[in-house]
Protein backbone atom coordinates (compact mmCIF):
# COMPACT_ATOMS: atom_id res chain seq x y z
CA UNK A 1 0.00 0.00 0.00
CA UNK A 2 1.45 3.35 -1.04
CA UNK A 3 1.48 6.04 1.59
CA UNK A 4 0.27 9.38 0.23
CA UNK A 5 1.92 12.64 1.15
CA UNK A 6 0.67 14.94 3.85
CA UNK A 7 -2.19 17.34 3.29
CA UNK A 8 0.27 20.22 2.92
CA UNK A 9 2.13 18.35 0.16
CA UNK A 10 -1.10 17.64 -1.72
CA UNK A 11 -2.18 21.30 -1.44
CA UNK A 12 1.27 22.38 -2.61
CA UNK A 13 0.97 20.15 -5.67
CA UNK A 14 -2.52 21.47 -6.46
CA UNK A 15 -1.37 25.06 -6.03
CA UNK A 16 1.64 24.41 -8.25
CA UNK A 17 -0.57 23.01 -11.01
CA UNK A 18 -3.04 25.84 -10.58
CA UNK A 19 -0.32 28.46 -10.98
CA UNK A 20 1.66 26.67 -13.70
CA UNK A 21 -1.03 26.40 -16.36
CA UNK A 22 -2.00 30.10 -16.46
CA UNK A 23 1.65 31.10 -16.14
CA UNK A 24 2.63 28.98 -19.12
CA UNK A 25 -0.31 30.28 -21.18
CA UNK A 26 0.72 33.87 -20.46
CA UNK A 27 4.33 33.12 -21.41
CA UNK A 28 3.31 31.44 -24.69
CA UNK A 29 1.07 34.40 -25.51
CA UNK A 30 3.99 36.71 -24.73
CA UNK A 31 6.18 34.65 -27.07
CA UNK A 32 3.67 34.99 -29.89
CA UNK A 33 3.41 38.74 -29.26
CA UNK A 34 7.21 39.09 -29.11
CA UNK A 35 7.65 37.39 -32.46
CA UNK A 36 4.84 39.35 -34.06
CA UNK A 37 6.03 42.66 -32.65
CA UNK A 38 9.64 42.02 -33.66
CA UNK A 39 8.69 41.09 -37.21
CA UNK A 40 5.84 43.50 -37.92
CA UNK A 41 6.74 46.67 -35.99
CA UNK A 42 8.92 49.27 -37.68
CA UNK A 43 12.41 49.55 -36.21
CA UNK A 44 13.88 53.05 -35.93
CA UNK A 45 17.43 53.37 -37.20
CA UNK A 46 19.84 55.98 -35.84
CA UNK A 47 21.95 58.14 -38.18
CA UNK A 48 25.24 56.80 -36.77
CA UNK A 49 24.56 53.22 -35.52
CA UNK A 50 27.00 51.61 -33.11
CA UNK A 51 27.65 47.90 -32.65
CA UNK A 52 24.66 47.34 -30.35
CA UNK A 53 22.39 49.33 -32.68
CA UNK A 54 23.57 47.26 -35.62
CA UNK A 55 23.03 43.94 -33.84
CA UNK A 56 19.66 44.93 -32.42
CA UNK A 57 18.62 46.50 -35.73
CA UNK A 58 17.84 43.03 -37.04
CA UNK A 59 14.28 42.00 -36.32
CA UNK A 60 15.30 38.35 -36.17
CA UNK A 61 17.84 39.09 -33.41
CA UNK A 62 15.29 41.06 -31.40
CA UNK A 63 12.76 38.22 -31.78
CA UNK A 64 15.38 35.64 -30.71
CA UNK A 65 16.35 37.66 -27.62
CA UNK A 66 12.73 38.06 -26.62
CA UNK A 67 12.07 34.34 -27.11
CA UNK A 68 15.15 33.43 -25.05
CA UNK A 69 13.91 35.56 -22.15
CA UNK A 70 10.39 34.13 -22.40
CA UNK A 71 11.55 30.52 -22.56
CA UNK A 72 13.88 31.12 -19.62
CA UNK A 73 10.76 32.20 -17.70
CA UNK A 74 8.96 29.04 -18.82
CA UNK A 75 11.89 26.93 -17.65
CA UNK A 76 11.85 28.57 -14.22
CA UNK A 77 8.10 28.03 -13.79
CA UNK A 78 8.25 24.39 -14.89
CA UNK A 79 11.27 23.73 -12.65
CA UNK A 80 9.62 25.24 -9.57
CA UNK A 81 6.41 23.27 -10.18
CA UNK A 82 8.43 20.06 -10.59
CA UNK A 83 10.24 20.70 -7.30
CA UNK A 84 6.96 21.37 -5.51
CA UNK A 85 5.47 18.16 -6.95
CA UNK A 86 8.43 16.21 -5.49
CA UNK A 87 7.88 17.81 -2.09
CA UNK A 88 10.91 20.11 -2.27
CA UNK A 89 11.11 23.87 -1.96
CA UNK A 90 13.65 26.42 -3.06
CA UNK A 91 15.67 27.49 -0.05
CA UNK A 92 18.00 29.95 -1.75
CA UNK A 93 18.21 31.73 -5.08
CA UNK A 94 21.50 32.27 -6.84
CA UNK A 95 23.27 28.98 -6.75
CA UNK A 96 19.90 27.27 -6.39
CA UNK A 97 19.45 25.02 -3.36
CA UNK A 98 16.43 22.93 -2.61
CA UNK A 99 15.23 21.53 0.67
CA UNK A 100 15.12 17.85 1.41
CA UNK A 101 11.99 16.01 0.48
CA UNK A 102 9.42 16.25 3.23
CA UNK A 103 8.95 12.47 3.24
CA UNK A 104 12.73 12.01 3.66
CA UNK A 105 12.72 14.33 6.66
CA UNK A 106 9.78 12.48 8.20
CA UNK A 107 11.54 9.12 7.73
CA UNK A 108 14.69 10.55 9.35
CA UNK A 109 12.59 11.81 12.29
CA UNK A 110 11.08 8.33 12.81
CA UNK A 111 14.55 6.75 12.69
CA UNK A 112 15.90 9.23 15.23
CA UNK A 113 12.91 8.68 17.53
CA UNK A 114 13.55 4.91 17.54
CA UNK A 115 17.23 5.54 18.25
CA UNK A 116 16.27 7.87 21.12
CA UNK A 117 14.00 5.19 22.61
CA UNK A 118 16.84 2.65 22.50
CA UNK A 119 19.18 5.18 24.08
CA UNK A 120 16.65 5.88 26.85
CA UNK A 121 16.43 2.14 27.57
CA UNK A 122 20.23 1.90 27.74
CA UNK A 123 20.41 4.88 30.10
CA UNK A 124 17.74 3.33 32.34
CA UNK A 125 19.65 0.03 32.40
CA UNK A 126 22.84 1.88 33.36
CA UNK A 127 21.00 3.74 36.15
CA UNK A 128 19.75 0.46 37.57
CA UNK A 129 23.22 -1.06 37.40
CA UNK A 130 24.69 2.02 39.06
CA UNK A 131 22.03 1.88 41.79
CA UNK A 132 22.80 -1.79 42.44
CA UNK A 133 26.54 -1.05 42.55
CA UNK A 134 25.92 1.86 44.92
CA UNK A 135 23.84 -0.41 47.19
CA UNK A 136 26.60 -3.04 47.23
CA UNK A 137 29.17 -0.35 48.02
CA UNK A 138 27.07 0.90 50.97
CA UNK A 139 26.71 -2.63 52.26
CA UNK A 140 30.48 -3.21 52.04
CA UNK A 141 31.15 0.04 53.89
CA UNK A 142 28.86 -1.04 56.71
CA UNK A 143 30.48 -4.46 57.01
CA UNK A 144 34.19 -4.04 56.35
CA UNK A 145 34.73 -7.78 55.96
CA UNK A 146 32.05 -7.91 53.21
CA UNK A 147 30.39 -10.84 55.01
CA UNK A 148 26.95 -10.73 56.60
Amino acid sequence: MEVRGSTAERWGQRLGRLLAVPGLLVLFAAAAFAIGDAVLAPAPTPDDPGFVDTVLGSRAVVAAIRLAVIFAGIFVIVSVVALIARGQWLTRVGPVHVSERVSDVEAENRRLEKLLEKTDETVEDMRQATGEGHGMLKQMNQDPRGVK
